[in-house]
């Protein structure tokens, strides 16, 4: 199982622990095992010993226990006890375990044994003093063992243990040297593999970073020294790399720059020719708007006054069917010369000239509102809106005029507004066409509508912006932005 603390280790505490924990490990371990043995053997001696020293003072007390010399016992008891310190108490009792002798030490130690011997002696063989021995009868050797009394030892570990305790400590102090010579070792060599790591990780952080002119002593041998030759030439691999995808980029900017020159060279071309276009249409509209109001309007006018004459005379001569088909000329004559003012004013709306661009707005959209009753159309200018220049002003009016149109064709709209302004520079004439129709999805409108790429090839030949805001069934927001001051196109 994996030590979730270990992970958040660093590489330092990583190496110190491996320098450490070992010698560390090794020393508790070797420690522990000298004090367990020493301790076993101390056991084990003592033992040997109480059961040797009863053994000895159950064979040396029998003559006192059978002579009952209580003073021998004593003395012997007092020796004994005085030459082994690690005898606590020594009692010789007899049969019936009553107490003869007893010596006992003046230390409390702590108790760690108790050893009983008895006190045995020779049975004499029983022999008949009145009936002589003779040849004939075997004599009984069976001599048998009986119990005269016993002794109890009681010994402890805790003074031998304190005498082999100074050699236990100097063994101890040479463990703990090794571990901390070790310790020392492995430190001083885990500080050697830190800083070899150390420069590692600089060189990587460099070439993270993109600096790949590392350096790095690549003379160590085994892993390190592969590991450090690795990072040089990945980073030399990856300087080139980096050198030619400059190089690349370089190159593909300069692509990329004269293909974006040639596009806005393109562009402008474009703009130019739409301009020039745009004029030359304005010009062809005028001159054909000229054309049919001089000639055709004229000629119809001549022919309504001819037919109202010929009604008149009609009437005097009581002719009535020429006088109805007079009236049906005059009529006819009428209508198509109601119809050429609408086609000359499609052509070229001669209010534009007379009442400049606001007057001529905002009669579109009174015409718009009076021929369509289903929705309202409103028109607000604002008071510092000056005089516009001709080449803005055509632009202008077919964008809103284009605008209105498209509201009548498609929004489904019960209220039209049209405002014109200007930007808070006065630089800027601004136009906001706004309807609560039903609105479009202008991704798709922007490249299927020739409408709406007419306004925006319009607005941008000129140097303006146009901008269409429609979210589905909240209506549509036209919102255009043209310079006041419009360089002529040659």
């Amino acid at each position: 199982m994996k030590w979730r603390f270990w992970r958040g280790w660093g590489i330092a505490a990583r190496l110190l622990a491996v320098a450490v924990l070992p010698a560390s490990l090794m020393f508790v371990a070797v420690t522990g095992t000298l004090y367990v043995t020493a301790r076993g053997d101390v056991h084990r001696d003592v033992a040997e010993r109480g059961r040797l020293i009863a053994t000895a003072l159950s064979q040396s007390s029998q003559y006192g226990l059978v002579s009952g010399n209580v003073d021998y016992l004593r003395s012997t008891l007092h020796q004994v006890l005085h030459a082994d310190p690690s005898i606590l108490c020594i009692s010789i009792s007899n049969v019936q375990r009553e107490v003869i002798a007893s010596e006992c030490q003046a230390r409390p130690f702590k108790q760690s044994g108790v050893y009983d011997m008895p006190v045995r002696i020779e049975s004499l063989p029983d022999t008949d003093q009145f009936e002589p021995p003779s040849s004939n009868k075997p004599a009984r050797t069976d001599a048998s063992l009986r119990t005269v009394g016993h002794v109890r030892v009681t010994v402890s570990a805790t003074p031998i243990f304190e005498a082999r305790r100074q050699a236990l400590l100097l063994a101890c102090a040479l463990v703990l040297g090794a571990a901390i010579a070790s310790c020392l070792i492995g430190m001083w060599l885990a500080g050697r593999l830190r800083q070899t790591l150390s420069s590692v990780m600089g060189a990587l952080r460099s070439i993270r970073t993109g600096h790949f002119d590392v350096q790095l002593d690549a003379d160590h041998p085994g892993e390190l020294g592969e590991l450090q030759r690795t990072i040089l030439q990945m980073a030399d691999t990856l300087d080139a790399a980096r050198h030619d995808l400059e190089q690349q980029v370089i190159s593909r900017t300069k692509e990329l720059q004269e293909a974006v020159k040639r596009i806005q060279q393109a562009d402008a071309e474009k703009r130019r020719l739409i301009t020039h276009s745009n004029a030359r249409v304005e010009e062809d509209r005028r001159r054909v708007a000229l054309d049919i109001h001089d000639h055709l309007g004229a000629a119809l006018i001549s022919v309504r006054l001819e037919a109202a004459a010929l009604v008149a005379k009609a009437q005097a001569s009581g002719d009535e069917d020429t006088a109805k088909g007079a009236r049906r000329i005059a009529a006819t004559a009428e209508s198509l010369y109601a119809s050429t003012r609408d086609i000359v004013k499609s052509l070229r709306p001669e209010v534009i000239d007379t009442l400049g661009l606001a007057g001529a707005v905002e009669e579109m959209v009174r015409g718009h509102d009076k021929v369509h009753p289903r929705c309202r159309f409103s028109f607000s200018e604002d008071l510092a809106l000056t005089e516009v220049p001709a080449e803005l002003a055509m632009p202008a009016y077919r964008v809103v005029q284009e605008a209105l149109n498209n509201i009548v064709k498609h929004a489904d709209a019960t209220e039209a507004s049209v405002q014109l302004g200007l930007s808070r520079d006065k630089r800027l004439l601004c136009i906001e066409i706004k309807d609560n129709g039903r609105g479009f999805d202008t991704s798709t409108s922007n490249q299927s509508g020739l409408g709406l790429i007419g306004m925006r090839e319009r607005v941008a030949a000129v140097g303006g912006e146009l901008c269409i805001s429609s979210p589905r069934g909240q209506g549509t927001t036209i919102y255009v932005t043209l310079p006041l001051s419009v360089d002529k196109v040659s």
